[in-house]
């Protein structure tokens, strides 16, 4: 009795195992898709040719997120901003024919509690 007391409940932890498993897979999938719709959407604005896209450190929350869009997003010469929080990116979409100075954008960051660690331009 003791022994298959012991294999049904071998038999219930592998099940529950498997489930959660299986369950954690499927997470994964979702979060990918969820990552490449992330990276194409705006966070606030709208897009533009003008762009700058900023590696950072440090931002992991949404609260992060939510802080950096609101600087830039009261910038006059800021568009659209997409802050991607998995790869530690913000993309800023400026107005046309403006730029803001790559020592006013890592102040900025600063100011907020966060780095930059590269700054790349298409424009």
């Amino acid at each position: 009795m003791k022994i298959l007391l012991s294999l049904i409940t071998i038999s219930i932890f592998s099940l529950i195992n498997y489930i959660a498993l299986s369950h954690d897979n499927n997470n994964e999938a979702e979060m990918k898709h969820e990552e490449v719709v992330k990276a194409t959407e705006l966070s606030s604005g709208l897009k533009s040719e003008n762009i700058i896209d900023v590696a950072t450190n440090g931002m992991v929350c949404d609260f992060c997120a939510q802080a950096i869009e609101k600087v830039f997003m009261k910038r006059k010469e800021v568009q659209g901003i997409n802050v991607d929080l998995n790869n530690q990116r913000v993309v800023i979409y400026l107005k046309k024919d403006v730029s803001i100075d790559d020592n006013e954008i890592i102040k900025l960051f600063e100011e907020s509690g966060y780095g930059v660690e590269k700054i790349n331009r298409t424009s």
